[in-house]
């Protein structure tokens, strides 16, 4: 029994060990969601999130690989930076590996439409046997030999990301940058390791969409205010594992979302077949799972393979400092002398006034700042013209308001994006969107 047990481990060792060097790295169909999962730039993320992932692979067999990861992600809100933290058990059989990981990323703005992000994780990895799993007397089995003891070393991973506001993002990531090493019997010997033995590339298509413009009264005025942004429905990815000791790995996965609420997915992983998704979310929390038929990787094998994640959404949404923000408000001249005459109420000063609005059918303006009478809105006026802002007038018939306002256009979200970079970037804090309808 003892010798068949010794050769039974030495298979799952050896199986193991050439494994780890060939590219048996945790599997994640949750990707998608989290893809920081693969690659370290990938932790600079427009919230903070934190994620937990469960994954039991092939159901039914007695020590099948099961894996559960928890991870942190976020940017620094107006900065370049992003920070994380990522932990994972990771069990096949007898075999465990346990691992900590910390992780900084910093991007580089390319204009104002791309940032390329380099990430770098480091932290400890443990690679151990369960010995709960076996019989007392097997510990005396000459394959445990010198594994009787955890073996923790220093683990570290790189990846680099190059994200674009046109949707399309290219990443690559070597997972692997320390070579391992066991407390294995001397009948296992060690092969030359290089960090790029295995890297994943991966090409994505995931468009981030501009929050919608909504209409919203408060304080008897109706202002359009816009909502947080969402994704476009078909989101797109390809992955590429590469491997220069075992076989390497494409897979592509096809995300639709039906809602900001609910989506579905399809993929394929080279070699294994067909995997399904689903995923909906509440509010600040999300939850989404994934099925690979029981055919994987051969018909009749398992039961299947299944995945869940968990997530948790905190704060507002996160944004790249912007070295040169564009202000469409900033005086690109001197500015003209409009309005000097003080108005006595006749409706023909009021045409007048309102001579400058456009004709378009509803008209966004971004507003400073509204008054009962038109004499301190002037001087009001005057004063950011001096501040090196374009302003002017217009008076709100319903409202009976004279509102200085900096910016007027057809476009909601032209005007929702000149209020924001107001509020952020001047001084002018207290600019806001209301909307007009024309009566021309």
């Amino acid at each position: 029994m003892a010798r068949l047990f010794g050769i039974l481990m030495f298979a799952a060792h050896f199986f193991w060990l050439h494994q780890v060097r060939a590219q048996n790295y945790p599997v994640y169909n949750s990707f998608m969601i989290n893809p920081y999962l693969y690659n370290p730039a990938e932790v600079a993320t427009d919230h903070f999130y934190v994620f937990f992932n469960h994954r039991q692979q092939w159901t039914g067999i007695e020590g099948s690989p099961m894996l559960s990861t928890v991870s942190l992600s976020t940017l620094i809100n107006e900065t370049y930076t992003g920070i994380g933290a990522r932990a994972s058990n990771f069990s096949r059989g007898i075999l465990r590996t346990t691992d900590f990981m910390l992780t900084y990323a910093h991007g580089i703005g390319l204009g104002d439409n791309n940032a390329l992000f380099f990430g770098l994780s480091g932290g400890a990895i443990s690679n151990s046997i369960d010995f709960t799993k076996l019989d007392p007397s097997d510990l005396d089995d000459p394959s445990l030999t010198g594994y009787l003891a955890n073996n923790i070393q220093p683990a570290a991973s790189f990846g680099m990301v190059l994200r674009s506001t046109s949707g399309l993002n290219f990443g690559i990531s070597l997972p692997q940058l320390f070579a391992p090493v066991f407390n294995s019997p001397s009948h296992f010997s060690s092969t030359a390791f290089s960090p790029f033995d295995n890297a994943y590339a991966m090409v994505y298509y995931r468009k981030k969409t501009e929050g919608k413009v909504v209409s919203r009264r408060r304080k008897g005025v109706r202002r359009r205010v816009k909502t947080s942004g969402g994704y476009a429905p078909l989101e797109l990815y390809a992955m590429y594992k590469y491997s220069s000791f075992g076989t390497s790995q494409f897979e592509a996965t096809a995300k639709l979302n039906m809602s900001d609420n609910f989506w579905l997915g399809a993929g394929y992983r080279q070699s294994y077949g067909l995997t399904a998704h689903t995923g909906f979310a509440f509010g600040k929390f999300m939850l989404s799972y994934s099925y690979e038929p029981g055919g994987q990787p051969e018909a009749g094998f398992s039961t299947g393979t299944h995945e869940v994640q968990l997530g948790l959404r905190l704060g507002d949404e996160k944004t790249y400092r912007r070295k040169n923000p564009v202000i469409r408000s900033t005086l690109q001249k001197a500015p003209e002398e409009r309005h000097q005459a003080r108005f006595s109420g006749s409706q023909n000063d009021l045409d007048r006034l309102n001579q400058s609005e456009p004709t378009a059918k509803r008209t966004y303006y971004v507003v400073l700042k509204d008054f009962a009478d038109f004499a301190p809105a002037d001087v009001y006026k005057k004063r950011v013209l001096d501040a090196g802002y374009n302003a002017d007038i217009f008076y709100h018939h319903q409202e009976k308001k004279y509102y200085v306002f900096v910016l007027s256009t057809p476009k909601a979200s032209e005007a929702a994006e000149e209020a924001r970079n107001l509020q952020k970037y001047t001084r002018l804090k207290n600019a806001r969107v209301i909307s007009v309808q024309s009566e021309k």
